[in-house]
């Protein structure tokens, strides 16, 4: 298989700095792309695998353990409301700097696990001018993106294709980001927290112990695969590597649940704990691998809905990274 597959139809069109996309009335190629193969919509089934009547990827390599179906792409798509409700945009930094019209250079935006391709459609429609690549291991973005930008298939856990200092703004890798270049990452922890100075926030587990046991299993699960769970490590990992400047961090934490007594932080809470819900039945085939009984996995989702509606000062701790390549 290719290191990467460009998959999306579009017209014919001409980026605001003269570079031309080829292109078939299908799918289109760049010609300086000469490892990039283009692919056939018969082609799309191999990138899944039907288990336990949930849609998965069929990447041998990859560790990513959810589904890839309807109910995820629908959960994933409401996280990404939610965040921008919470934040007032789709991203934070000096995106509008970086990304700044250059008649000499067209900037290049790379955006890895790009899922739907929401956040980054939604972004592109801003910057007109900036060319934007999303890349996945399962075809599931639009088919249809706008003229700036397109969707590959790849591993990210692999070697990616371009060469170093490639990418003005990386959400979110560091390798092939150009000197200047800003990386930026926002993920939300897998952990139930409360506000600090508390007395729960001492002991998250006596006060919601199945929320608590729930996130470890889940952490377990990920640890097990390879998956390092922990992001609030990814700052100091970006700080030691030795090739960053102004590592900024920010932490928003989010109710869980109707509890708040502010109207739109007590709707966020609602949505968010739609989507934790969600996510519990997403990561059911997990745990399952994970050698859990399915009355086990069961009993333990059960106990967690449940105490997200009876449990005031829930939080969910939401971690947004950015920081220069130097």
């Amino acid at each position: 298989m290719p290191s990467a597959i460009s998959y999306h139809q579009n017209s014919d069109n001409e980026s605001e700095n003269g570079s031309v996309d080829a292109t078939d009335g299908t799918h289109y190629i760049r010609h300086s792309d000469h490892d990039v193969d283009e692919l056939e919509g018969s082609e799309f089934p191999r990138y899944f695998h039907e288990s336990d009547n949930r849609l998965f990827h069929s990447s041998p390599t990859s560790p990513y353990p959810l589904p890839v179906d309807t109910p995820e792409q629908e959960r994933l798509k409401a996280f990404n409301i939610l965040i921008n409700q919470l934040i007032g945009a789709h991203f934070v930094g000096p995106v509008p700097n970086i990304l700044a019209y250059n008649p000499n250079r067209q900037p290049h935006v790379l955006d890895l696990c790009n899922g739907t391709g929401t956040w980054l459609m939604e972004i592109a429609r801003q910057f007109p001018w900036v060319l934007f690549t999303g890349i996945d291991i399962v075809p599931i973005a639009t088919r249809y993106p706008l003229p700036n930008v397109r969707f590959e298939i790849g591993d990210i856990t692999e070697e990616l294709r371009w060469p170093d200092a490639s990418f003005d703004f990386i959400h979110a890798r560091t390798r092939v980001m150009r000197p200047g270049g800003l990386y930026l990452s926002g993920e939300l922890e897998t952990a139930v927290s409360f506000h600090s100075g508390n007395a729960p926030a001492a002991s998250p587990e006596q006060y919601a112990p199945a929320s608590t046991l729930f996130f470890q299993v889940v952490n377990d699960a990920l640890q097990h695969r390879g998956i390092n769970h922990d992001v609030s490590q990814i700052a100091d990992h970006l700080r030691n590597a030795g090739s960053f400047v102004n590592v900024e961090t920010r932490v928003i934490h989010i109710p869980v649940g109707g509890w708040h007594s502010v109207t739109s932080w007590k709707e966020l809470g609602r949505d968010l704990q739609g989507i934790l819900v969600r996510f519990a039945d997403s990561v059911k085939p997990m745990l399952r691998d994970a050698g859990h009984t399915q009355a086990y996995i069961d009993l333990l989702v059960q106990n967690f809905e449940a105490e997200m509606d009876t449990t005031p000062g829930m939080l969910a701790a939401y971690h947004i990274v950015q920081a220069t390549r130097s």
